[in-house]
């Protein structure tokens, strides 16, 4: 497991692991963080799946999916886009969601993507670059950026 307090990013959090519902086989990474835009884009997948009511400390966190999953598609989508949006906006604060795209896979059955861009504070915080530099016969130079 990585040591949290040598992560140099602003915007980081362990990485999540779900079983393929078709397999059931599940990720190996234990430990692993991920990073900048992997963190929020992960971020966002967690706050989709996370029904309300799930987290003991923030009752309000989440997406509230369920009363929609077995409606008409021609109701259920504008739904699930609203409360996908709604949540979104209410709890990452981090990016500015540009479009969220519902559609119906099987009966019951719904996938989203989400159009977004981080936010202008967020791009502030993820663009880091650090030069090093030393003498001419010191060949030790380098640009790392974060």
């Amino acid at each position: 497991m990585e040591n949290r307090f040598a992560i140099e990013f602003a915007h980081w959090s362990l990485r999540v692991g779900r079983a393929d519902p078709r397999t059931g086989v599940r990720p190996e990474f234990y430990g692993l963080i991920v990073t900048a835009v992997d963190d929020l884009s992960q971020s966002i997948g967690n706050l989709i799946l996370t029904p309300l009511g799930s987290v003991p400390t923030q009752p309000l966190k989440g997406c509230d999916l369920y009363p929609f999953i077995d409606r008409n598609p021609a109701e259920a989508i504008p739904n699930l886009t609203q409360a996908i949006w709604d949540a979104l906006e209410i709890w990452e604060k981090r990016i500015v969601v540009q479009d969220v795209d519902v559609s119906e896979i099987a009966y019951g059955h719904f996938q989203t993507r989400v159009f977004w861009r981080p936010s202008e504070s967020v791009l502030d915080d993820l663009r880091i670059t650090e030069v090093h530099f030393a003498s001419a016969n010191d060949n030790s130079d380098h640009v790392r950026v974060a």
